[in-house]
């Protein structure tokens, strides 16, 4: 009996120990904190220590790599400010405004996921994920993050316009042909891919009808080696009327009596389907086999064309305020989506169309831009089971301007003949030697 008694003295004893034990760490956990770190805390990382630094701002933004040790410290800096708060979830976050790498070596980085106050950190060594975790901020950094990437974007366009002015004359002599000589260009999906685009100096494309478009290219430059045009498809008014623009000569394959009447009375003068003026590749379907070339048309044309050298001033300075712009879309329809993606390297805008490249037949090269307008214009559906559109060129109206990667706002005007465009109402938007495509889009 005295020895059951003892026992139980000891077990009560035990669970009195257990008992004071839990209550004071109750205590001395209730309410404490989750712990709080700084940047440095959590990765002991220093600027000596990383060799290079990626930036992406949002997703298909542009990848940004620092190299320069000072720039790595301002972005450190920006990072040196907030307070970080684990949090309990570590799953990855679909949606982020900015995405940073912080590299020691190749292998062996630092990944930071920014999306408002919440950032997620994933440490990588020899290209394999150590730990990764879940944080808030008591600082939002997204406007340091993205002035960061802003900076960087300047700084790199003004080391490449440094490094084109070394590479790019002052001036250039072309020599052109007054009046210019216009062709209206085939851009039905049967008629892809298209021929002798990318020797235009011009090229507009319009609606037609069902949210298909033509091309009217204007071909400037004399040219001394032949190249195929083509495919040729008829005329439409407005076509005749921007070739006004550019002397009124307009080679093209027919046209309807609708627009005959509308453009009676014009004064061009047109290079049609006769004689050996063009030809028919039996390897397409008509209509979209009509083709010509560039020596077919200085034949036609060579009493009414005197060839003129052009000065073009190369390192002109437009004093404007401008937008970065590196992509560039159009939907003229649901089946019809133009766009552009500016290549840094080479200075110009690769074309597309629903996606995919945009080519010659020829060549095999794809279709690009030195410089894009898209203007927009008053357009008219014409009542019948057509589905024609009529597009007025007169008049004022605004657009928009991509070149060297950059947008500006601009204005055009048309009082009657010619159309001049501007970035503000006292600087005009002078002409440029290379390619411009003009996107003329419903207003």
């Amino acid at each position: 009996m005295k020895l059951f008694t003892t026992k139980k003295n000891i077990y009560f004893l035990i669970g009195g120990v257990i008992l004071v034990a839990l209550l004071v760490s109750f205590f001395l956990l209730r309410g404490k904190e989750p712990a709080v770190y700084t940047f440095a805390q959590l990765c002991r990382l220093t600027a000596g220590e990383v060799e290079r630094l990626t930036i992406i701002e949002s997703a298909g933004g542009e990848h940004l790599v620092v190299e320069d040790k000072e720039t790595i410290v301002d972005f450190l800096e920006i990072l040196s400010t907030p307070a970080f708060q684990e949090m309990g979830d570590r799953g990855s976050r679909s949606e982020w405004t900015h995405k940073v790498e912080l590299y020691r070596d190749a292998e062996s980085y630092l990944r930071l996921i920014f999306n408002g106050e919440e950032v997620e950190l994933a440490s990588y060594e020899q290209g394999y994920k150590e730990w990764e975790a879940l944080y808030t901020m008591d600082t939002d950094l997204t406007f340091q993050l993205k002035e960061y990437h802003e900076r960087l974007l300047e700084a790199k366009e003004k080391a490449r316009e440094e490094e084109l002015g070394e590479l790019v004359p002052a001036r250039l002599t072309v020599k052109e042909i007054e009046p210019a000589i216009c062709v209206v260009i085939n851009n039905y999906p049967s008629a892809r891919p298209s021929s002798g685009l990318q020797e235009a100096d011009i090229i507009y494309e319009f609606l037609v009808e069902g949210g298909t478009t033509r091309y009217l290219a204007v071909f400037k430059t004399k040219h001394l080696e032949n190249f195929d045009i083509g495919p040729i498809r008829s005329l439409r008014p407005y076509f005749a009327v921007q070739s006004l623009e550019y002397g009124g000569i307009i080679a093209h394959s027919g046209y309807s009596v609708r627009t005959m009447e509308m453009i009676s009375g014009l004064g061009i003068f047109q290079i049609g389907d006769v004689g050996n003026n063009f030809w028919r590749d039996r390897s397409r379907r008509a209509p979209h086999n009509l083709y010509t070339s560039i020596d077919n048309l200085y034949r036609v044309a060579l009493n009414r064309i005197d060839v003129v050298e052009r000065v073009y001033e190369l390192d002109k300075e437009v004093k404007v305020g401008y937008q970065l712009g590196q992509t560039v879309n159009i939907n003229y329809s649901g089946h019809n989506r133009v766009s552009y993606l500016y290549d840094d390297n080479k200075g110009v805008y690769y074309r597309y169309i629903n996606d995919n490249p945009h080519s010659d037949r020829e060549t095999g090269e794809q279709y690009y831009a030195d410089r894009i307008i898209i203007r927009e214009t008053s357009h008219r559906n014409v009542p019948g089971p057509e589905g024609l559109v009529d597009i007025d060129l007169q008049g004022v109206g605004e657009g928009l301007l991509y070149e060297k990667g950059r947008k500006y706002y601009i204005t055009w005007e048309n009082p009657g003949r010619e159309t001049t465009y501007y970035y503000t109402p006292d600087i005009p938007v002078e002409s440029i030697p290379g390619t411009t495509w003009i996107q003329v889009v419903r207003r």
